[in-house]
């Protein structure tokens, strides 16, 4: 039985998909996960390493979501320095195997709707993912860059307000999320004023950084693959027409 995950990890809507895939089959197994960022370049700029920073943190949120241990490593030259049963890798992923070891592709929804609608709201994570990372590699945050991180998006209200409709066995992970956003808000609004007023921002941004991104985490872990199962083609299709 598989007890050790090693989820490789970069920029691609087909990686998020495989991290919430292997959240879901470690917890069936009971098992652990390690997420993998190769470093393939030992003079990556602040800007690569920011990136990096809020992936790992929002796959780390996906598996605790799921209450799956987990922890995340990188290594120079792209390859993993420990021992593993099982690597879980994205569709169309080109990570080089982990010698001995079983490697896993995770299947993708090939249904052009499910892809739109998934697509959007992905897109939109990381729109606010980048905002989040410009904003905290400023010295001092202006008032625009914080206005780009209290813009509203309706993907993921769109998407839970489907799912709350189809069944009640998320309502307590959604909820977790409203306040998640509630509380994200809040701190948004003061850093807002503190901006206006000239005040360092430093710690309540890095705050405000680290619910988005427990938010983002927990939708791409739970909500997206729970959506797969409960949704019916016609909430896809209406999902992917507001998306538009």
């Amino acid at each position: 039985m598989y007890r050790h995950l090693l989820v490789p990890i970069e920029r691609s809507d087909a990686c998020v998909e495989a991290i919430g895939h292997a959240a879901e089959l470690a917890r069936s197994l009971g098992a652990r996960i390690t997420f993998f960022y190769p470093q393939t370049n030992a003079n990556d700029d602040a800007v690569q390493h920011r990136h990096v920073v809020s992936l790992l943190a929002r796959a780390e949120a996906a598996a605790r979501a799921q209450g799956v241990p987990a922890s995340v490593s990188t290594a120079q030259g792209g390859q993993p320095a420990r021992e593993y049963d099982l690597v879980c890798i994205a569709h169309g992923a080109a990570m080089p195997p982990v010698p001995g070891v079983a490697v896993l592709v995770c299947p993708r929804d090939a249904r052009p709707m499910v892809a739109k609608a998934v697509g959007a709201l992905l897109a939109v994570h990381r729109t606010r993912s980048d905002a989040y990372d410009d904003a905290l590699l400023m010295a001092r945050p202006d008032a625009h860059a914080i206005e780009r991180l209290r813009e509203a998006h309706g993907e993921e209200h769109a998407l839970t307000t489907a799912l709350r409709e189809r069944t009640s066995s998320l309502d307590a992970e959604l909820d977790e999320l409203a306040r998640l956003a509630g509380r994200e808000a809040d701190l948004l609004a003061r850093v807002a004023q503190s901006v206006m007023n000239d005040v360092a921002v430093d710690d309540a941004l890095h705050a405000c950084a680290r619910f988005a991104w427990e938010r983002m985490g927990r939708v791409e872990g739970v909500v997206l693959p729970a959506a797969r199962r409960f949704l019916r083609d016609e909430n896809w299709s209406a999902l992917a027409e507001e998306a538009r």
